[in-house]
């Protein structure tokens, strides 16, 4: 597509955006931000909810499902939801491994080397 083409696109787009035919471009989202009040607003949730777990797993079932809109393609959230997933089974497993082996402590490093493959995906 030449420079002409791609200013011609722009234009149509902006006078599409102007009459209301098009939405307006999205802000791109701050993702240190958005990742720190994320944990402060899970920090100060409410300690009398015992049921946290359960709305946990909705939203991680929605975030499953996420893909891009126009590929259709499964999402980078969607990864990103299913490496929790996957980090959750393998923490136990570590978890089970540490306490069939007799030993009540562990090493971080070691932790992390059992879960690393995930991590790094």
């Amino acid at each position: 597509m030449t420079k002409k083409e791609r200013a011609e696109r722009a234009r149509m787009k902006k006078q599409l955006q102007e009459k209301g035919i098009l939405p307006p471009d999205k802000k791109k989202l701050n993702r240190k931000k958005f990742v720190e009040e994320a944990r402060q607003e899970w920090n100060a949730r409410d300690q009398s909810c015992y049921v946290w777990d359960l709305y946990l797993l909705k939203a991680i079932s929605i975030m499953l499902g996420d893909v891009e809109q126009r590929t259709l393609r499964v999402s980078s959230e969607a990864v990103g939801a299913a490496k929790c997933l996957k980090l959750a089974i393998r923490l136990k497993e570590f978890q089970e491994m540490v306490q069939g082996r007799g030993d009540t402590t562990y090493k971080i490093k070691e932790q992390y080397d059992y879960i690393r493959d995930i991590i790094e995906a």
